[in-house]
């Protein structure tokens, strides 16, 4: 029996750590959900995925309302067809895709590890980073995203125990790379980054795998299926994005989770500097066997190759930083999840050589009593540190503040049957989804306020967004409307807007311009045929209402 064998076969009962983070991930997602209403993103995933109609969500999905590949739009239509589209149904899809990435990675680091090693690398990950948790409980594509990349790095793990490419593993590789890019805009990115790995890896060994390459460019050939509802969701980025520009600082940020500053500062990058001089400096004996005997001390030419893939992953995020910078915005930091899977590998690394199993072994010297204190205060030490990741995403739940009702003191303002025009998209959705006055909120379709220079670089999208929601769910939406329409129609209204309402953005890529809507000045303000009344700031919301009256 191989040692990969061993692991997965004779050391069951370590799988209670993977399971147990289930349960921790599963509990944090749970109490999340209960304390926090959909929002924006959330709310684009729910209408499409609440469809009944299998083929009238893909025409949905085709138009400018999600900017993203189709696979986790069917796959969570099937979800709800069983579960329901609730937000705990919707985000626990999520997490599940957590769940599978958390005990893949696991299983993967325990073919190269040993126990501790694995648990750490992977606890310290799934458990901490606040971009995992908070995808964890939101109701998007990220939790898949992350599941997919995780069996890419399984599979990766498998192609470098083996000498040849079997058919087999040749489909396996298809078939993965193939739900990587189909699940995130970025996938091709992670695809091409594992290919590479794959390539510098065989390289280092002396050894060609065309087929094994082929195999991965053979998946991208399918994102030909996508293309025309790409071109169809890029449209809604036109005339600008609202992705800004990044800063460094968000770079650094992604690059290095951990939340105590010392380790961002100091541990971790000398453990990427120190493993990368150890990775190309050390040049394995050819003799050494690639199939180790026991579990007592890491078989370094599969950790050579995870660690290759670490450094590929940590790449992405530097290479889209990049065309951000000199292309087009693309750096938002969920876009970039799966890079977190490389401080599971790494952190594995640094704990295999802080206390590797064989140091204790060797010491055959000591006093047996001696011993078994030397080996007790080792687990003891690890023990507790895994306690204390497993319960991390229960307290990172429980600290976050529970989200008040949309909507739920628009009722102190003028009349309670006056319509109320929002003007952000955000507020609207969500007072459509919970108010129990959602018949009086109204969002204008105006586009020559929208492509104003000065109404923020998302407001042309969000115009998109809204048209394309009202042409494919017109009854759900009825009350977005053109705004010659609603003007006509109502000469007495109130408006949902920012406390600095009059603000005026520029087209400067960065988060203070991302949406100053216009309608209410341009159509409203400097006309005199109407009078606008400040009615007060909406408590919680930084909100203020202003009602509107028509000049007779």
């Amino acid at each position: 029996m191989n040692f990969a064998n061993k692991i997965l076969s004779s050391n069951k009962w370590e799988y209670i750590v993977p399971a147990l983070a289930i349960v921790s991930l599963l509990i944090s997602c749970v109490l999340i959900s209960g304390k926090k209403f959909f929002w924006n993103d959330e709310l684009y995933s729910y209408y499409l995925l609440a469809d009944p109609s299998f083929t009238h969500m893909l025409g949905a999905f085709h138009d400018k309302i999600n900017n993203t590949p189709p696979l986790y739009f069917i796959l969570g239509w099937l979800w709800v067809r069983v579960f329901g589209a609730t937000e705990l149904s919707l985000r626990l899809f999520s997490s599940v895709g957590m769940w599978i990435a958390c005990v893949t990675v696991w299983i993967t680091l325990r073919r190269t590890y040993n126990f501790w090693s694995a648990s750490i690398g992977t606890l310290s990950v799934f458990c901490t980073s606040e971009l995992i948790l908070s995808q964890n409980a939101e109701a998007r594509m990220y939790g898949l995203f992350m599941a997919v990349c995780a069996l890419a790095l399984f599979q990766f793990d498998i192609n470098n125990r083996v000498a040849k490419c079997s058919w087999g593993i040749f489909f396996g590789n298809v078939c993965i790379h193939v739900a990587i890019i189909h699940t995130h805009l970025l996938g091709l990115f992670y695809s091409g980054a594992i290919l590479c790995s794959q390539i510098v890896a065989d390289k280092y060994y002396n050894t060609f795998r065309p087929k094994l390459y082929l195999c991965v460019v053979l998946s991208w050939f399918s994102i030909i299926l996508y293309l025309p509802s790409f071109l169809n969701q890029a449209d809604a980025g036109n005339p600008r994005t609202w992705v800004p520009l990044p800063l460094l600082q968000d770079l650094i940020h992604l690059l290095i989770f951990p939340p105590a500053s010392f380790l961002k500062l100091v541990v971790l990058p000398l453990l990427v500097a120190g493993s990368a001089l150890q990775l190309f400096l050390y040049k394995p004996d050819q003799t050494e066997s690639s199939e180790p005997e026991g579990q007592t001390q890491p078989n370094f030419n599969t950790e050579k190759f995870i660690l290759i893939f670490a450094y590929a992953f940590l790449a992405v995020p530097i290479l889209i930083w990049t065309i951000s910078l000199t292309v087009k915005p693309i750096f938002i930091d969920r876009y970039l999840i799966p890079s977190t899977i490389s401080w599971s590998i790494l952190l594995a690394y640094l704990s295999s050589r802080i206390f590797p199993s064989y140091l204790l072994e060797r010491r055959v010297d000591l006093h047996f009593l001696n011993k078994f204190l030397a080996i007790a205060q080792r687990q003891i030490i690890f023990l507790g540190l895994t306690i204390i990741l497993l319960v991390f995403p229960i307290r990172y739940a429980n600290s976050l503040p529970k989200e008040q009702l949309p909507g739920l003191n628009d009722r102190q303002y003028g009349n309670k049957n006056l319509p109320i025009v929002v003007q952000a998209s955000h507020d609207f959705l969500q007072r459509l989804q919970y108010s129990p006055d959602r018949h009086r909120y109204f969002f204008i379709l105006d586009w020559q306020a929208a492509v104003d220079n000065s109404s923020g670089l998302f407001t042309p999208q969000e115009y998109k967004h809204l048209e394309a929601l009202k042409r494919h769910y017109p009854e759900l939406f009825q009350n977005v409307t053109k705004s010659d329409t609603f003007i006509n129609e109502y000469e007495h209204f109130l408006v949902l807007d920012s406390v600095d309402y009059n603000k005026k953005c520029t087209l400067e890529p960065n988060w203070d311009n991302i949406s100053c809507p216009r309608w209410l000045e341009m159509r409203i303000l400097h006309n005199p045929d109407y009078k606008v009344k400040d009615m007060g700031i909406i408590k919680l919301e930084n909100k203020k209402m202003l009602m509107v009256t028509k000049i007779q």
